[in-house]
């Protein structure tokens, strides 16, 4: 997949990418265990919840325990999967398949057109999830089964976008590290004919009500959506 912005690695110091590029590389190739650099636990746990947000297509992963080895200067980093291995394979290819679907119907549209698309795609077919089963914070939960919370809807927009050659990140919102909570929104910013916008596709979603489709969070600037 066309991969436009890795915003959250850029922001990482040196031996943190090299921490970020191991588990990328370990998660990518479904490795049982794979080694990282010494890093702090909170460095660790931090790289591993930015990675998800650079790289969608990720889902299958949520969390990991891991290994100190005295005098070693790298940690053994164990990921744990969602689902069995040959059930990742499956869904992966699923979700690559219904990416690359998805962008063909929008592959002639100007930028705004491809926002667009992706934006009425998310309001039309997916519904908010108030249990909020852990997939639903996954590209799974929006793209394979319909439902998801605003963290996997702005991954469904992030990964689409990147598929269309959009750049686009995952913002995220009011952290309270006191109470272990990363955020408490997702949305999206894009960047459509060279300006920044924000973009918050779970808000429309739950304005849009049975055929209509509300645009009250499309492309707002810094001062409207705050």
């Amino acid at each position: 997949m066309a991969k436009i912005s890795n915003y959250y690695f850029d922001l990482l110091n040196k031996e943190q990418q090299r921490a970020y590029y191991a588990m990328k590389e370990g998660l990518l190739n479904l490795r049982d265990s794979f080694a990282v650099p010494m890093l702090s636990q909170k460095e660790l746990s931090d790289i591993y919840f930015l990675i998800r947000m650079d790289c969608p297509e990720l889902f299958y992963s949520v969390t990991f325990t891991y290994k100190y080895y005295p005098d070693s200067s790298a940690v053994e980093m164990v990921p744990q999967y969602l689902f069995p291995k040959n059930k990742i394979k499956e869904h992966r290819q699923a979700m690559e398949a219904r990416v690359k679907k998805l962008s063909r119907q929008a592959a002639e549209l100007d930028e705004k057109g491809k926002e667009l698309f992706i934006h009425d795609f998310i309001v039309k077919n997916v519904k908010y999830d108030k249990l909020k089963k852990e997939y639903s914070h996954e590209i799974i939960g929006a793209l394979g089964n319909g439902v998801a919370v605003c963290e996997g809807i702005a991954k469904a927009v992030k990964i689409l976008c990147d598929e269309l050659n959009i750049w686009c990140i995952i913002a995220l919102s009011e952290a309270n590290p006191e109470k272990g909570i990363k955020y408490r929104h997702a949305w999206n910013v894009i960047r459509i004919g060279g300006q920044y916008y924000h973009l918050d596709a779970t808000f429309d979603n739950t304005l849009s009500k049975d055929e209509t489709v509300r645009y009250d969070y499309v492309n707002l600037s810094d001062k409207q959506i705050f």
